[in-house]
């Protein structure tokens, strides 16, 4: 029997894997995984947009941010400085992480600090990291209070009937 296309799995390999070798395979916002690596674990690790689609944070809209900031740049700058701004927004996080803060919306879209840096890339990479940080440390602190409350409920309504039957 062939082996199957791993490719396939393009949310653990490409784009995904360079994020999550980035995060040392670590949940960014809860800290699950890490080394050693666990591959049961590993395989439920998503990319968590710190600022997500619905605020412009996707590389494909950094990108038109980009090339509408920075007309001037050659394609090889602009392409390197949209990667450099998507390495900032992206993080490693476990599926429950990345569902239960995914809707989240932040006090600044991607489009608003594009625009609050006037064409300075130097200022646009200080407020999307300060922005980011910012963004990191909320979702930390949401996803730990949900967690303790989903801990909870699982040790006093599922846990308890798995053991037991």
């Amino acid at each position: 029997m062939n082996k199957y296309n791993y490719k396939n799995c393009q949310s653990l390999f490409g784009y995904s894997a360079e994020v999550h070798i980035r995060c040392k395979g670590q949940c960014q916002l809860c800290g699950c995984g890490g080394t050693p690596i666990d591959f049961d674990l590993w395989r439920q690790m998503t990319v968590e947009h710190l600022i997500g689609k619905s605020q412009g944070g996707y590389l494909r809209q950094i990108s038109k941010l980009v090339e509408a900031s920075f007309p001037l740049y050659s394609e090889t700058e602009k392409t390197t400085l949209s990667k450099e701004i998507d390495v900032i927004n992206t993080v490693t996080a476990c599926q429950f992480c990345n569902s239960t803060t995914s809707r989240d919306i932040n006090e600044f879209s991607m489009p608003q600090l594009f625009e609050s840096a006037a064409g300075c890339k130097e200022e646009l990479i200080k407020n999307i990291v300060a922005a980011c940080k910012n963004i990191l440390h909320k979702k930390r602190q949401s996803v730990q209070w949900k967690l303790e409350s989903v801990e909870e409920a699982f040790n006093e309504h599922v846990a308890t009937k798995i053991t037991s039957s």
